[in-house]
């Protein structure tokens, strides 16, 4: 029995044994292409469903849109859209017009309203000025109007070798400032016995100094001593007064004073 079998076995001849490697080759190759057919009629189908997808949605937004401009055609024409472009831009031109016209306006105003502060400005810068110009002018001389002139002596009476000691003070009793000639202190005291002459201060020791302004409301005062001469007969005579009684009388500027006693005792 076994010897049956290898007989068998060994009946089969290597062209059979080919023949049959070729045909499991055969199979396999149709089985595989059956498979990558199934797969592409798989893909296939899936690609299908899916252009159907987008062209369902693309259908759905196109009629979306279709809407939408159909609303839009239903809401203007355009021949009305045209229209309100033209009316828009009239609209716009008229209100640049105005603008510009109310920009030239209030230019204009602006100008009219600087004028006058120009003006203004012109009448007040001119103004001290001509409030300057009476600084200017030249002080007038004091007169009687503006001084009030005193003399005073420190004593009443003087006793040998006490000389007296006198005081001239004046005043610009006005509202202006005035001018004294020959200065200050250049004020002259003449002194008499009776009718008779006996001593001038301007005579002998006064300065020629130049004139001195007087401000309004001012007082000044000049002290002298009077050394008993007798310059009556001159500046260089050593003469001197006898006792007795003498009037003191001070002047400025031709204004005055009221006169003033001096005894000399000794």
């Amino acid at each position: 029995m076994s010897e049956n079998v290898d007989s068998q076995v060994e009946e089969v001849s290597p062209e059979v044994y080919r023949r049959r490697r070729i045909v499991a080759v055969l199979i396999l190759v149709l089985v595989l292409l059956l498979i990558i057919g199934l797969i592409s009629w798989l893909a296939g189908r899936g690609n299908s469903s899916d252009n159907a997808t987008a062209t369902a949605s693309t259908s759905t937004s196109a009629e979306a849109f279709s809407d939408f401009s159909q609303r839009a055609t239903e809401s203007a024409t355009p021949s009305e859209s045209a229209e309100a472009s033209e009316s828009a831009s009239a609209s716009e031109s008229a209100s640049a017009e105005a603008s510009e016209s109310a920009a030239a306006s209030e230019s204009a105003e602006a100008t009219e309203s600087a004028e006058p502060t120009e003006s203004a400005e012109a009448t007040e810068s001119a103004e001290p000025t001509a409030s300057a110009s009476p600084t200017e002018a030249v002080v007038a001389a004091c007169t009687v109007a503006d001084l009030q002139v005193s003399l005073t002596a420190d004593r009443t009476s003087y006793a040998a070798g006490q000389n007296p000691a006198l005081a001239v003070t004046y005043t610009n009793t006005s509202g202006n400032p005035c001018t004294v000639t020959g200065g200050a202190n250049n004020v002259d005291v003449n002194i008499t016995s009776g009718p008779a002459q006996v001593y001038n201060y301007a005579q002998c020791y006064a300065n020629p100094v130049e004139d001195a302004e007087v401000a309004a409301g001012a007082t000044n005062t000049t002290a002298l001593t009077w050394n008993r001469s007798l310059n009556v007969l001159g500046c260089n005579t050593s003469s001197t007064i006898r006792p007795g009684y003498y009037w003191a009388t001070a002047t400025v500027n031709g204004v005055a004073s009221q006169p003033v006693r001096i005894i000399v005792t000794g």
